[in-house]
C-alpha cells in the first residue's frame, strides 16, 4: 500500500493528491486557441499565466473556505475512485489544511487522510484491518529550509496538506508552462480551460538520471518517463473567482499503429465549494489515536541527500 500511495503522490498533483472521479466526457482543452474544442469554446482568451498568478493569490486571501472532492486514476492496470473533502483555515504561517480521501479499487477501500495544523503535517493511512499515522515536525523542516518550494527530496513534502491549494497551484505552475487559456461552458458552468507542458529547465534538474538530449528538446527526457508521470497537466477554472473546479493529469496513448491522443491518467475535481465556510478546529487535530511515527529526521536526510523528487511549497505570509 505505501507504494501505490507514493506512485499517486507522483502522479497527482505533483503534490500528494491521487485520484478523482468525473461524469460524463472530459472536455477537450485545444493547444491552440484558433482550434475548435470539442465543447461550445467561447471567443475569449486570456494568458494561463497570467490566470494562475490570479487564482493562486486568490486562494490564499481567502480566510476559510471547503469543497467536497472527487477522485479517479487509470494508472498501471488499476482504476481507483472516491470521494473526499478539503478544508483551508487561516493564512501565511497560520494556515491549517484538512485532505482526506477514500479510495476504492476492485478489493479493497483506503482512506488517507492530511491534516496540517500549523506545527504538525499527520499523514494517517487506514486500510480494512490497519492504520498508519506518521507526522513531520514543520518548523524543524522550515528552519532546515525544505519547505521553500525548491526541495525535491521527498513526496512526502509535496502532500497537499503543506501548502494546500495555492500551493498545488503554484508547483504545478512552477513545473509546467501554460499557454492560452480559453473559455469553455462546461457543467453548466463558463470556465477557463488551459493546458501545461514540461518546462524544460526543471525537467533536467528533476530528472538528471535520465538521457537529456541536447538539453533543448523536452521530448528527449518526456519519452523516457514511466506511465504514472504525466506529459500535460490540464485546468479548469471559475471564470469569476478563478477557482480551480478540476485538475487532469495527462498522457499519451495509442489509439491505433499510427495515432495517439491524450488521455487522463488521473483527476481531481472540487465541488460544492464554500468561501467563508465556518470551520471547526477539531478538523485540524490530530486525526487518529494510534500512536504515530516521527518521520521528521528522515525527511531532513533524505533533503540533505537532495534525492529528485519534485515538490511543493507552503504558504506564505505575503506573495
Amino acid at each position: 500500500m505505501r507504494q501505490s500511495f507514493s506512485i499517486l503522490s507522483i502522479v497527482v498533483l505533483l503534490a500528494g493528491v491521487p485520484i478523482a472521479i468525473c461524469d460524463g466526457d472530459s472536455p477537450e482543452i485545444p493547444h491552440d486557441v484558433a482550434e475548435t474544442a470539442s465543447g461550445a469554446v467561447l471567443a475569449s482568451t486570456a494568458s494561463g499565466e497570467v490566470l494562475l498568478d490570479s487564482a493562486i493569490a486568490a486562494l490564499e486571501s481567502q480566510q476559510s473556505l471547503s469543497a467536497t472532492t472527487r477522485f479517479q486514476v487509470h494508472l498501471l492496470g488499476h482504476h481507483l475512485f472516491g470521494p473526499g473533502k478539503y478544508l483551508q483555515k487561516g493564512s501565511g504561517k497560520d494556515q491549517k489544511i484538512r485532505f482526506e480521501m477514500s479510495v476504492r479499487g476492485a478489493a479493497d477501500k483506503f482512506v488517507f487522510t492530511q491534516v496540517n495544523d500549523g506545527q504538525r503535517l499527520w499523514l494517517l493511512e487506514e486500510m480494512t484491518d490497519k492504520q498508519d499515522l506518521r507526522y513531520m515536525d514543520l518548523q524543524r523542516l522550515r528552519d532546515a529550509g525544505l519547505l521553500m518550494g525548491a526541495e525535491t527530496s521527498s513526496p512526502e513534502l509535496n502532500a497537499i496538506g503543506l501548502g494546500g491549494l495555492p500551493g498545488l497551484m503554484e508547483n504545478i505552475q512552477s513545473l509546467f508552462q501554460f499557454g492560452r487559456a480559453v473559455k469553455l461552458e462546461w457543467n453548466g458552468m463558463t470556465v477557463w480551460a488551459m493546458r501545461g507542458v514540461w518546462r524544460t529547465d526543471r525537467l533536467a534538474e528533476i530528472c538528471p538520471s535520465l538521457d537529456q538530449g541536447d538539453g533543448k528538446d523536452s521530448s528527449k527526457i518526456i519519452s523516457q518517463f514511466p506511465e504514472w508521470v504525466p506529459v500535460e497537466v490540464g485546468l479548469l477554472l471559475n471564470t469569476e473567482t478563478l477557482f480551480p473546479y478540476r485538475f487532469e493529469f495527462l498522457r499519451t496513448v495509442d489509439v491505433s499503429a499510427s495515432k495517439t491522443r491524450l488521455a487522463p491518467i488521473a483527476i481531481m475535481e472540487l465541488l460544492e465549494v464554500q468561501f467563508d465556510a465556518s470551520i471547526d478546529e477539531e478538523h485540524f487535530d490530530r486525526p487518529s489515536s494510534v500512536r504515530p511515527t516521527d518521520i521528521t529526521k528522515e525527511m531532513l536526510r533524505r533533503g540533505k541527500n537532495k534525492e529528485h523528487i519534485p515538490s511543493v511549497r507552503t504558504p506564505t505570509a505575503n506573495r
